[in-house]
């Protein structure tokens, strides 16, 4: 194999696009992350309710 005369050398450029540093925010704003709350409150209370309601789970 022949010795290289030059360095070899990779300059890597960056993208066109900018990259997203956070989450886009939704095009529903705080809908979506208020029902996901509202329906997490339900499944707890409904637990609750199970094993707290009748003495036994």
């Amino acid at each position: 194999m022949r010795q290289q005369t030059k360095p070899f050398i990779i300059e890597r450029k960056p993208s066109r696009k900018p990259k997203p540093d956070a989450l886009k925010p939704s095009i529903w704003g705080k809908l979506d992350t208020d029902i996901a709350q509202g329906l997490q409150n339900q499944r707890d209370m409904e637990e609750a309710a199970a094993t707290d309601g009748d003495g036994r789970a």
